[in-house]
């Protein structure tokens, strides 16, 4: 086989090829030729929260152009005009990068313009996979391709900061004088889909603002409904600097990413000129965004949270009867620590009766649960009752 078998996919145990995808549904081909439906609870991460080939999101069917350097399309401003207005962000603007690992860096390299020092960031959190985003992850940061490099890395310029109860600094505690920039997930998505505690989040981040550090919002998997909102962050009112945004702002259709920041950062950099990366101007991406704006405004994405929400809740309350721990639900998506070693068998249990879901925490002994929004409510109940046989399964 010429394919790489490198990558997250052999938790599944086996290659498996895409055939056909819609909606919440994939038809994948197994090694023996056989093609099977399965029911999709991974969202590609949450890069599909609106579904595998929506056809109301089709950007690329009259595309009147491909890339050119230095300019965008006129969807790029129309999007960064309903964006701002939507998160009722006055006075930003938003600048584009290729993926979700470059809009960290571009922000981390903002906010040590406007003020030098460490940079500070949550146990549990999973920044992306440049080499600037591997020094601010805490979990899985050892299963990166990436991390041989970080041999290089002055871990004297970080700052984690731990949340649990027990640990917890105060505030106060923190030499704030010494720290650029606060960056946080709101709901952390390797670490298995945990919520960062709110209250202790905020009092974090009011301390931070008091001594001039730019906090930074990562909402790259948390944004764009995958747990509810557009942004958790501003749902919450957490007072942030910056916001970041990929994955299912395209809904998967093109790996670009945002960086909303106050216009008058722009005025704090060194130059005016900066060099750009030679997709970031791509219009594909742009139309695909923009067409994600459309799907919004034209759907009430709130019901389809709450409906698939509703499902999840019910479902939540048949685990944690079954004492199972750590039971998340936020928004659309669920959570729930497996017992000792269990996650991937119960990962491939419930691919062999046609459900994709994946494991996810430090110890890789979570259950995440992140279907489309999208999705048909029978199909959901399907795939729940599965997992939830799975579940039983392998604790009996």
């Amino acid at each position: 086989m010429s394919l790489s078998g490198i990558g997250e996919g052999s938790v599944y145990g086996q290659q498996l090829e895409v055939v056909e995808a819609s909606n919440e549904t994939l038809l994948l081909r197994h090694s023996d030729g056989r093609v099977r439906e399965y029911i999709d609870l991974l969202s590609a991460y949450g890069a599909v929260n609106f579904g595998h080939c929506n056809p109301e999101i089709n950007p690329f069917r009259h595309f009147s152009s491909d890339i050119a350097a230095c300019f965008y399309p006129p969807e790029a401003a129309t999007f960064c005009a309903w964006i701002v207005r939507y998160l009722n962000l006055q006075d930003y603007e938003v600048l584009f990068q290729v993926g979700g690992s470059m809009a960290v860096t571009a922000a981390l390299s903002i906010a040590q313009q406007k003020k030098a020092g460490k940079i500070a960031y949550l146990k549990g959190s999973f920044h992306g996979l440049g080499i600037d985003a591997l020094s601010i992850t805490n979990v899985h940061r050892e299963y990166a391709l990436q991390s041989a490099l970080l041999g290089i890395t002055d871990e004297s310029k970080f700052l984690c900061l731990d949340y649990s109860s027990d640990v917890a600094p105060p505030p106060e505690e923190i030499a704030w004088d010494e720290v650029s920039c606060l960056i946080y997930e709101p709901v952390q998505g390797a670490n298995g889909y945990i919520p960062v505690p709110r209250g202790w989040l905020q009092a974090i981040i009011n301390k931070a603002k008091e001594h001039d550090v730019m906090v930074i919002a990562d909402e790259i998997q948390s944004g764009f409904f995958r747990h509810g909102s557009l942004s958790v962050a501003r749902q919450a009112k957490m007072n942030s600097d910056i916001y970041l945004f990929s994955k299912s702002l395209t809904n998967g259709l093109y790996p670009f990413s945002i960086v909303l920041y106050p216009t008058a950062f722009r005025r704090e950099l060194k130059h005016s000129f900066y060099l750009a990366h030679t997709f970031q101007t791509s219009a594909l991406g742009c139309f695909a965004m923009y067409e994600v704006s459309r799907f919004i405004d034209s759907h009430d994405i709130d019901q389809m949270c709450s409906n698939v929400e509703l499902e999840l809740e019910m479902f939540a309350s048949v685990l944690r009867a079954q004492e199972i721990e750590r039971v998340y639900v936020s928004g659309p998506t669920l959570s729930f620590e497996a017992p000792a070693g269990l996650a991937k068998p119960i990962v491939q249990r419930c691919l062999s009766k046609g459900v994709l879901v994946f494991s996810g925490g430090p110890s890789l002994n979570r259950i995440r649960v992140a279907p489309p929004v999208t999705i048909k409510l029978d199909h959901l109940r399907m795939a729940l009752d599965v997992l939830h046989e799975a579940l039983l399964d392998q604790l009996s």
